[in-house]
């Protein structure tokens, strides 16, 4: 990619205008590596947005898929100052991202400082909507 260092450059940008705003200077990009397009870019929102999930990863997918109007992003690259959490890992895949780079490791990508949540399922005679959902994709294709 020829403009790696440009791109390199907008997401050191970015994460500079999340810590004059009190944010983690956490920034991403999204770019069409073909034409070499910047498709989204964003950074860490939490505190701005009172949300846990508004990771600078996460933001720009959410508005790369607005924008481009679709679910997936195949194809396309992730550009990030910082390697991505378990969570936005986890968001990244589901969007079908090809490729992620990324500046400096993350240190701490279990969140060591966050408890641990506890997981229980219930017992249930309810039909599950989920298995019944695909089980009718599957069937009408």
């Amino acid at each position: 990619m020829n403009n790696l260092t440009n791109f390199i450059r907008l997401v050191l940008s970015q994460s500079k205008l999340a810590m004059e705003k009190g944010e983690i200077p956490v920034a991403s990009l999204i770019v069409d590596p073909k034409d070499e397009r910047v498709i989204a870019r964003s950074f860490n929102q939490e505190i701005d947005l009172n949300d846990p999930t508004a990771h600078a990863e996460i933001l720009s997918i959410r508005k790369a898929c607005k924008k481009l109007n679709q679910k997936r992003l195949d194809g396309l690259i992730m550009i990030c100052n910082l390697e991505p959490c378990n969570m936005c890992k986890e968001v990244i895949k589901s969007a079908r991202l090809s490729k992620v780079y990324y500046l400096f490791k993350n240190d701490n990508p279990h969140r060591k400082t966050i408890s641990t949540v506890k997981y229980k399922r219930i017992e249930n005679n309810e039909e599950n909507l989920i298995k019944k959902f695909f089980r009718n994709k599957r069937t009408k294709n």
